[in-house]
């Protein structure tokens, strides 16, 4: 008899850590605004809405050049559940908060996947 490691409902018990949703969303297209400009367009990932996560800030980096300081903030989004469909071109949606996905990552028992993300301002 084959035992798992993890209990199959172990991650229906976490409720209360993945606290939050995230909506995935993909790159459709770009189309030029009424200036030329490039206005690309985000839609849904089909069964990528309101997965529950958890999210915290990674870090931070900052930096400095001669004309300017570009501060990049990073957080982790960890997803319940394994989506081996989530690419780095992609981003993700907590509440309000846009994020770019900078990596993608998964546990060695593919259960959970993490997110390696940039605040999009």
């Amino acid at each position: 008899m084959r035992r798992e490691l993890v209990h199959p409902r172990l991650l229906e018990t976490l409720h209360r850590f993945y606290n939050s949703a995230v909506t995935i969303k993909r790159y459709l297209i770009e189309s030029p605004d009424s200036f030329g400009q490039p206005n690309p367009t985000w839609s849904n990932l089909t069964d990528h809405v309101d997965l529950a996560c958890s999210l915290a800030p990674k870090g931070g980096q900052e930096v400095k050049m001669a004309d300017m300081t570009i501060a990049i903030s990073t957080h982790t989004i960890s997803i319940s559940g394994y989506h081996p469909t989530i690419t780095p071109t992609m981003r993700a949606v907590v509440g309000s908060q846009t994020f770019d996905i900078l990596s993608v990552e998964t546990d060695s028992r593919l259960k959970t996947t993490r997110l390696i993300t940039q605040v999009v301002s």
